[in-house]
């Protein structure tokens, strides 16, 4: 653990420098740098992937010194973790554009002057290459290639434009799931596969950040829940479909919490509720910070995820981490994980899931999934194969 005066210490080291150097260093090798310039205010899917990783990175035995890349508004998350000879490099970001720059045109030479002999790039952008240094990137899903549908015009083209760049770039790839790793040899198949890892995120964040007593917010028990950002290929519409159904032809007496950030299926999601006959019955809620979500997730009866594809997709094993009963759409990283279940569908019928649904929920939801099947995913897990791909790329 972090000295206690490295607070003061961090604020006034930042003030003067932007570094923070907590006490001298035990380390005689160059610096791993750890990217987490991508980190929003509100966190989901890749940001907590981002978050625990480093935190559990920084936590881990090494033989080498963690260069943390952050914004000074998130620095404070990482500074209690450093260990002597780690330090926090901050980059003041105000948007997207300004973060775009600094990777292409001026992210190398802070790396140089930084002493990064290997840079772990969290979010798919890289910056140029140079001798003094190797990267490692990580690709989250290929989803903007191969389903392009059901993203926005813009973020499609760009990703269309520079994804083969980082890839190029990239001394090795981290892919978060199988299913992203086949991807990208599906849509590259000429990088060479020994470049690319699998190393899955871990889901027992939920376990480590819980709260023991939260204030809640929305309705009171019973409800299901549902948590993704209101992306097209989340499929929201179906899930309110389906919750219309079970309201109709079973009585249900639930509400359906409906939490996630608005994106690009916002606006028919909002259409579909309000035509909803139970529309009354369906909460909804944006952003909510992670102590009030595992609230939901311990309190609502069960969890219902129907989104078409992801490259890993936190939310459903964040539900069964809490032992919520979850019913999942088979995409390609449930199938990867879960496998076959009575919980996990492979059609979008509405009269399919909520059979299913409504018998479980009178058998008190006896046959869930159990989160002993994803027990292999935890962060320790993941880092110390994070470690061991360093270790690896400094050596080699």
């Amino acid at each position: 653990m972090a000295p206690k005066n490295l607070s003061s210490m961090h604020t006034r080291q930042q003030q003067n420098s932007g570094i923070a150097y907590p006490g001298k260093s035990r380390y005689s090798n160059p610096y791993v740098g750890i990217d987490c310039l991508s980190l929003p205010a509100n966190f989901s899917g890749a940001a907590y992937y981002i978050y625990h990783l480093t935190r559990e990175l920084l936590c881990q035995a090494r033989t080498f010194p963690l260069a943390i890349f952050s914004t000074p508004e998130h620095a404070r998350l990482f500074a209690p973790f450093l260990q002597p000879g780690d330090k926090i490099v901050t980059v003041p970001i105000r948007n997207r554009a300004e973060k775009l720059y600094f990777y292409e045109y001026k992210l190398r030479s802070y790396l140089l002057r930084e002493r990064v002999s290997l840079f772990y790039a969290t979010h798919y952008i890289c910056p140029p290459p140079h001798p003094d240094y190797k990267l490692i990137t990580t690709f989250h899903d290929m989803g903007f290639i191969l389903y392009p549908q059901f993203y926005p015009l813009i973020k499609r083209m760009y990703f269309r434009l520079r994804l083969k760049t980082f890839l190029l770039r990239s001394t090795h790839i981290v892919a978060v799931s199988r299913s992203t790793a086949d991807s990208i040899r599906q849509c590259y198949p000429d990088f060479p596969a020994e470049r690319i890892s699998v190393i899955y995120p871990g889901t027992d964040h939920v376990l480590i950040s819980e709260s023991k007593s939260p204030l809640p917010l929305h309705p009171p028990p019973p409800y299901l829940l549902a948590v993704n950002s209101l992306e097209k290929r989340k499929n929201i519409p179906f899930l309110i479909r389906l919750f219309n159904h079970l309201k109709a032809a079973y009585r249900l007496p639930h509400q359906l919490l409906l939490v996630g950030t608005p994106s690009n299926g916002y606006r028919q999601i909002r259409n579909e509720i309000s035509q909803s006959p139970y529309r009354n019955d369906i909460v909804y809620s944006g952003y909510l910070p992670e102590a009030y979500l595992n609230f939901y997730y311990r309190k609502s009866d069960f969890f219902v995820n129907t989104s078409q594809y992801e490259g890993f997709g936190f939310t459903p094993f964040e539900a069964i981490q809490h032992n919520c009963p979850a019913f999942l759409y088979q995409n390609n990283t449930v199938e990867e994980i879960i496998g076959e279940h009575s919980y996990v569908f492979d059609t979008f019928s509405v009269t399919e899931w909520a059979d299913t649904i409504y018998r479980e929920y009178q058998d008190n939801f006896r046959n869930r999934i159990h989160k002993k099947e994803i027990s292999h995913l935890t962060w320790e897990k993941s880092a110390r194969q994070t470690i061991r791909l360093f270790q690896h790329l400094l050596t080699s």
